[in-house]
């Protein structure tokens, strides 16, 4: 019975894995072919934008795909059941909320900030444009850090317990 809740749960890591990918497959595209927002990405201070769509990929699509994957696997490969199934949709919406709020503040700073960089903005006033950007996108980022250690424990904390012995 929590294996079939379970893997109800894990639809939304595979929706939201295949939104992230769609997302990163187009943001890479406009970065790569789109001549103005290349030469932003590739004039703006610190790579801003270009860094948003790898953490776009990594986080989103491809930590919520595997996240979906150990979730449904360790139940079928080790016959143990997952600890706090309901700490499974914390995780999956502390983690998705502060990916794509972190990744949003970084896109529109990359703009914001590649405009002024390239209409000569520099040092420190240039500087304390990123910060306002990057400080709370750094946050969320730990935020959402926190949630995949939780789902780290979570998978620990499940193997390492006794087996089920079906009867």
């Amino acid at each position: 019975m929590q294996a079939e809740a379970i893997n109800r749960r894990l639809v939304k890591f595979i929706w939201a894995a295949v939104l992230f990918f769609a997302w990163t497959v187009i943001q890479g595209a406009i970065q790569g072919a789109v001549p103005s927002v290349h030469a932003l990405t590739q004039s703006g201070p610190g790579g801003m934008i270009t860094g948003v769509h790898t953490h776009i990929g990594l986080m989103g699509w491809m930590s919520l795909a595997l996240m979906a994957a150990v979730y449904y696997l360790v139940p079928v490969s080790s016959g143990k059941s997952i600890v706090w199934p309901k700490l499974i949709d914390w995780i999956f919406w502390i983690f998705v909320i502060s990916g794509v709020a972190s990744c949003v503040l970084l896109i529109i700073g990359g703009v914001v900030c590649g405009n002024a960089f390239a209409a000569g903005v520099t040092g420190t006033q240039l500087q304390a444009m990123i910060t306002t950007y990057a400080m709370p996108s750094g946050i969320l980022c730990t935020i959402s850090g926190i949630a995949g250690l939780m789902f780290v424990v979570q998978i620990l904390v499940s193997l390492s317990r006794c087996s089920k012995t079906v009867s």
